[in-house]
């Protein structure tokens, strides 16, 4: 007997399938690839005012200052000035830089601050920020001047620094290696004071005013001062003269040098149109076990007068 539709000629018997296929076994997410962060320029030695006074005492004796803390006497000859003996200027991206040749001039010449004493000469109280130099620039007829910064004194029109304290060379030798050979005599230098003109950071902004009896050029910037770690910031210091002037009055192309960096105390090296320092970034507050200090430190006492004749 056949069913109806099973046995007839021609039906097409149809039959539902019901398999389902056994499901897969799930596959475990590839393994993440790692990529290194990208590298971070090296960021410059950090110190406190411990590094002065560790690596200046050969070469020099510590003094308890009455006002100031620990101030420094260097080992120099009866005529030592700052920024005249042992040393010349380079034109660096940053402005005029003191060269020094003493192994120990990265510091007094590009931090703190250089003050007179009579009796004790030339001494330098440290300070935290780095400059090409902390001078105040000027110029007086065909010569050009500079002298160091007082401490607490600002980068300012309205500072005049005593005769004494001044440097000047004619126009034409102010990028000699060999400057100091051609600084005028104290007696000249009293006369060329008495007419100087304050050059106060250098731009493009220039005005002459006058300033209690002194002719000032009036250019002052806030200038950032960044090295390839971004670390020297925002300080304010004087630039010196334009190079154009400088070209000018040497006759002369003046050769931009590019600052460089050690990461040791060592001596300033001019090489390949580049100057090295060692410049850390100083940090007047860091987690210490006791407070920076020299080894040994002297008692100030006032002295007799031992300022130059003429002065």
């Amino acid at each position: 007997m056949c069913l109806m539709f099973a046995c007839t000629p021609g039906a097409v018997v149809v039959h539902e399938n019901t398999y389902q296929p056994p499901p897969r076994p799930a596959q475990s997410a590839p393994p993440p690839v790692y990529t290194a962060p990208p590298a971070e320029a090296q960021p410059q030695p950090e110190a406190t005012y411990q590094v002065f006074y560790d690596e200046l005492t050969p070469y020099g004796r510590w003094i308890d200052y009455p006002g100031y803390g620990y101030v420094w006497s260097p080992n120099a000859d009866p005529d030592f000035q700052p920024y005249s003996t042992n040393g010349h200027w380079v034109y660096s991206d940053e402005g005029w830089t003191w060269v020094s040749t003493y192994s120990w001039g990265w510091a007094p010449f590009h931090y703190g601050r250089w003050f007179y004493e009579d009796g004790y000469g030339w001494l330098w109280l440290p300070g935290k920020e780095w400059a090409p130099a902390w001078v105040t620039w000027g110029q007086s007829g065909t010569y050009l001047g500079w002298a160091p910064l007082a401490p607490k004194v600002e980068v300012s029109v309205r500072y005049t620094p005593p005769p004494h304290e001044w440097t000047f060379v004619p126009q034409e030798h102010i990028t000699k290696v060999n400057v100091h050979d051609y600084v005028v005599n104290k007696t000249t230098n009293v006369t060329i004071v008495k007419n100087v003109t304050i050059i106060n950071n250098i731009n493009n902004n220039n005005s002459t005013t006058v300033i209690n009896n002194r002719n000032v050029t009036n250019n002052t910037t806030n200038n950032t001062n960044i090295t390839n770690n971004n670390v020297h910031k925002n300080v304010v210091y004087n630039r010196g003269p334009q190079i154009n002037v400088v070209e000018k009055a040497t006759n002369s192309h003046v050769q931009v040098v590019n600052i460089d960096e050690h990461k040791k105390p060592a001596a300033t090296v001019v090489n390949n149109n580049k100057v090295t320092f060692y410049r850390p970034v100083i940090k007047e507050k860091v987690q210490v076990q006791k407070k920076p200090a020299p080894r040994s430190a002297e008692t100030y006492k006032p002295r007799p007068s031992n300022r130059p004749a003429n002065n």
